[in-house]
């Protein structure tokens, strides 16, 4: 039921694989969150999401994120013209915010995912308007708990944006970089023209910088931080990328069209 296929992660939490679907461009069934235990795959709990977004904005490729505030999980949904905190143990919605899409327009599918860094929840959405909410609040929390939004220039469209909750990093789909301040969502460089070309994977943040991958399988990493300082370029194989960047320890993996690297400090 999605123009362009099923596209987002699930979200392991105590026990429980969390999915959400949403949808509306090739289907008149309900967007839906569900739960499976993790051991059976059997269904915990299935909650739907209702809308009243238009034509291919019900579609979102996100993934759910976990919000811990107030010693209790909630689970962050975007998408479908909305951002929604859950009950991870019922699905139950417990608030929602919209302005991801204040022009009503239909063509607002969501890819970039929701991220959280503590109290701080931030969601992208087809380049602007990307929103960053304060947690923490019930029921229709459209303005009372809206922080800042972004609504220039840089957006991404496909790519999560970063943050270490002071430096908050993001990349449009052409490879320009902008690094904004986390709490406030003021300019503290960018838009700055990097090695990247076409972009849609995420970047990520590690030992004190920022990587980058674009669609060519071409690297850039820079320092994060208060100024714009591109430290290396590497070209990988050439081939048509997507995944993004993941670290584990201190190894760095990168996936590529042909190719998986593992890359360690000597």
């Amino acid at each position: 039921g999605m123009n362009f296929g099923y596209a987002s992660s699930p979200l392991l939490h105590e026990g429980r694989l969390i999915l959400q679907v949403l949808h509306g461009r090739l289907t008149d069934d309900p967007s839906y969150i569900v739960a499976f235990d993790a051991l059976t795959g059997k269904v915990v709990w299935r909650q739907e999401r209702p809308t009243d977004a238009v034509a291919e904005s019900p579609d979102a490729y996100t993934t759910p994120a976990l919000l811990e505030h107030g010693g209790k999980s909630q689970i962050v949904i975007s998408g479908g013209d909305y951002v929604t905190g859950h009950d991870p143990l019922s699905g139950r919605e417990v608030w929602r915010a919209g302005g991801l899409n204040p022009e009503r327009r239909g063509n607002y599918r969501v890819v970039g995912s929701p991220f959280v860094v503590g109290d701080m929840i931030y969601a992208p959405t087809r380049k602007r308007p990307l929103l960053a909410l304060r947690a923490g609040g019930t029921g229709e929390v459209t303005d009372s708990h809206l922080v800042w939004k972004w609504e220039g220039a840089g957006a991404p469209d496909v790519p999560t944006p970063v943050s270490d909750g002071k430096y908050f990093y993001m990349v449009d789909d052409k490879g320009l970089v902008t690094c904004l301040s986390a709490p406030a969502g003021t300019v503290v460089w960018g838009p700055e023209r990097t090695a990247l070309g076409t972009v849609s994977a995420s970047p990520i943040l590690a030992d004190g910088k920022v990587y980058f991958i674009n669609e060519n399988a071409v690297t850039t990493v820079l320092a994060a931080g208060p100024r714009f300082e591109a430290l290396a370029t590497n070209e990988l194989d050439g081939s048509y990328t997507l995944s993004s960047p993941a670290v584990s320890g201190s190894r760095l993996f990168l996936r590529t069209g042909t190719h998986l690297y593992c890359i360690v400090s000597e």
